[in-house]
């Protein structure tokens, strides 16, 4: 099995140095989730037949039969099929499966006494549930590993852990390394599609991160890659007659503006803002009216809606429209927008004033690292109806 030059290093890291807490940081596709798996396996394999108990933790049980247990099964040729107590057999030991995303997912590792864990996405855990496992850790020889994309500077992991790079135990054991990847590490990756990732990252933060691996906060202005001089557009140049599909996107408001979007995508996959409905102070009927109206115009089209307001949600569909719950991630949402204006794939009609305002007033919170809520109406709206639009596709091509 073929590694990169930064696989080897961590491979041999861990056969010379022998850290008890391993992370493996950085950009994504830079292959640290799969040497990850290649240690945690090695692992397991010291202690074959011994019926030791390890844990791999993750955000989700869907993110881990992905992340982890699609390339486990891979690698060592068998099936692994999740029993009643969320466990699997590997090398004759039981590899316990948690999702540690909430505040109280700590709780299910109480009680353990663990030779070894994998920590999948370390910044999507919880810390309460990083810290118990680790302190569950506790068999003679035991190590964590850690994979992780970076987030904000001040995060926990980056904190606790790989700023301690280099710690030491008082017998002399390395207790924490931590490596850095970045997307060229990854060797293997094809070099258009290196160059194609590259290309469409939205600049600032997103590039900092996912390509360089960089630990950095999010600062200024969020939509970077918007220029006022290509994606603007005049009615008159939208491409309707190519037009192949149209969706909209509900923020509701009523002290700040509610937002309803209308998008139209071509049949190349560019996408056109092409109607803006934004108002203070209006009531649920008014909105009814505004859609109905849209419906009249486009058919009987999708309405992404802000979950907040159920009640709502509830209403449009009453009144026959079809609204559906929209998939309101933040940070992917703004990341699948950034990355259209970055491509050129993204254009919005020149009335759209109300966008025209939060465009260059939507910023990031640099403590929190997400955006600070003010100028974000008709922006929600249109990360709402596109990011909920465009994710089953991204689902079925992979």
């Amino acid at each position: 099995m073929k590694l990169t030059p930064k696989q080897i290093e961590v491979v041999n890291c861990v056969r010379n140095d022998d850290p008890k807490i391993l992370l493996l940081s950085g950009a994504k596709r830079a292959g640290k989730t799969h040497v990850a798996i290649l240690l945690f396996l090695s692992h397991i394999a010291q202690y074959y037949g011994e019926g030791l108990s390890f844990i791999i933790g993750g955000a989700t049980h869907a993110s881990i039969r992905r992340n982890i247990l699609n390339d486990t099964e891979t690698i060592i040729g068998k099936e692994l099929k999740l029993d009643k107590t969320n466990a699997v057999e590997i090398f004759g030991n039981k590899v316990y499966v948690f999702d540690g995303a909430n505040a109280d997912s700590w709780k299910k590792v109480r009680g353990f006494t663990a030779a070894g864990a994998f920590l999948n996405e370390g910044t999507a855990l919880h810390d309460s549930f990083v810290k118990e496992v680790i302190s569950r850790c506790s068999y003679k020889g035991a190590r964590i590993i850690i994979d992780t994309n970076p987030e904000n500077p001040a995060h926990t992991v980056k904190k606790d852990y790989i700023d301690k790079d280099g710690q030491r135990l008082s017998n002399g054991r390395l207790n924490i390394k931590a490596f850095h990847f970045t997307l060229y590490d990854n060797v293997f990756l094809d070099p258009e599609y290196v160059e194609s990732i590259i290309a469409s990252t939205p600049s600032g933060m997103f590039t900092d991160r996912d390509i360089n691996g960089l630990w950095v906060a999010p600062e200024g202005v969020i939509y970077k890659d918007f220029n006022r001089n290509k994606h603007f557009i005049s009615k008159g140049q939208i491409p309707t007659s190519r037009i192949e599909k149209y969706f909209c996107g509900v923020d509701w408001g009523y002290d700040h503006p509610g937002a309803i979007v209308v998008v139209g995508m071509d049949d190349e996959g560019r996408l056109y803002l092409v109607e803006e409905h934004a108002e203070r102070h209006q009531e649920i009927d008014y909105w009814v009216d505004v859609a109905k109206g849209i419906k009249a115009r486009y058919g009987n089209i999708n309405f992404y809606c802000d979950s907040a307001r159920p009640e709502h949600v509830i209403r449009f569909r009453r009144e026959g429209l079809r609204a559906i719950n929209a998939d309101k991630a933040v940070i992917s949402g703004i990341e699948e927008i950034g990355r259209l204006f970055k491509r050129d794939s993204l254009f919005v009609v020149d009335e759209a004033k109300r966008f025209e305002e939060e465009i260059y007033l939507y910023v990031w919170n640099e403590k929190t690292g997400e955006p600070i809520k003010l100028w974000d109406d008709v922006l929600d709206a249109l990360r709402y109806a596109i990011y909920t639009h465009l994710k089953p596709k991204a689902r079925r091509t992979g």
